[in-house]
């Protein structure tokens, strides 16, 4: 997916939100911004919105001397999610269809993006219940179950603090049959996930847990690790969670599964659905588009 007009003032609210998480002063703040747009402004259409976003978030990191600014957020939101784990395990193990019920509550998970969306208002538990009950715009369990049958091992590769939670009660399901190796980002940006937020949630117990080895938005090979690269590459079945992992890997030939919520009018249109649709996208090895 290739970088839209829209994807570059929205490149610019993204520095905006990692500079308000600063101690910097108002000036150095301004100076920062302005230097910024300057910066956006050379970002190649031609690269997807994940990667565009990933040098933007590098660049302000470096200017500003940032480390990890949504640290207390991530920890927030592990703990928040934490305590709807017993409502959302509940949830799954009543339902009809376990496993069709986990990729539900994964994908309501994607809401929890501090780059993109303000949350800070939304009642979590109101949102679950309506993902949970409203169909998918893209549905592909059809497929998917198909491919597990093919498969003794998955490659998941995660996306915020906080989601993952939602991503355990999946990833839960996935482990009774299923070997799985979590991906986390190496290095910390935005309010993705590292190796600390995975086992403070807990997913250790249920996958084996990797990093990229990189701080990259979205996990893709050539952003990451040799060692990544080479679990990516010889991965036979892989999901993918989140906007970002769907700009940087979609139309790619890989045998994948998209789970997420099109957050943005770009994104939606990519996929020729609405704007905060739900979707479980299966692209097919070598296959661009089902």
């Amino acid at each position: 997916m290739w970088t839209k007009l829209d994807c570059y003032p929205c490149f610019l609210k993204q520095a905006l939100s990692a500079l308000k998480r600063s101690n910097l002063s108002e000036e150095k703040k301004i100076e920062i911004i302005r230097k910024s747009a300057e910066y956006i402004s050379t970002l190649s259409p031609t690269e997807s919105p994940a990667y565009n976003t990933y040098l933007t978030f590098k660049k302000i990191y470096e200017m500003a001397d940032l480390k990890d600014p949504y640290y207390e957020e991530k920890k927030h939101y592990n703990n928040l999610a934490l305590k709807l784990y017993d409502t959302l395990k509940n949830i799954v193990e009543t339902s009809k269809d376990p496993l069709y019920t986990a990729i539900k509550v994964a994908i309501a998970g994607n809401i929890i993006d501090l780059g993109i969306l303000d949350i800070s208002k939304l009642n979590l538990r109101e949102y679950i219940k309506d993902i949970i009950n409203t169909p998918l715009a893209i549905d592909h369990y059809h497929y998917f179950k198909q491919e597990l049958e093919e498969t003794d091992e998955i490659l998941y590769l995660l996306d915020n603090a906080g989601e993952i939670v939602f991503d355990r009660i999946l990833i839960e399901e996935l482990s009774k049959t299923k070997n799985i190796i979590s991906v986390v980002n190496e290095y910390p940006i935005i309010n993705d996930a590292i190796l600390e937020d995975a086992i403070e949630v807990g997913l250790n117990k249920y996958s084996k847990v990797i990093t990229t080895g990189s701080g990259s938005v979205g996990k893709p090979p050539e952003l990451g690790s040799k060692e990544y690269q080479d679990i990516f590459c010889n991965a036979k079945l892989i999901i993918s969670k989140g906007q970002a992992n769907y700009e940087g890997l979609e139309g790619r030939g890989y045998n994948i599964f998209f789970l997420l919520k099109a957050k943005c009018e770009i994104v939606a249109k990519n996929l020729d659905v609405n704007e905060g649709d739900s979707v479980f996208l299966y692209e097919k090895a070598n296959q661009k588009r089902l």
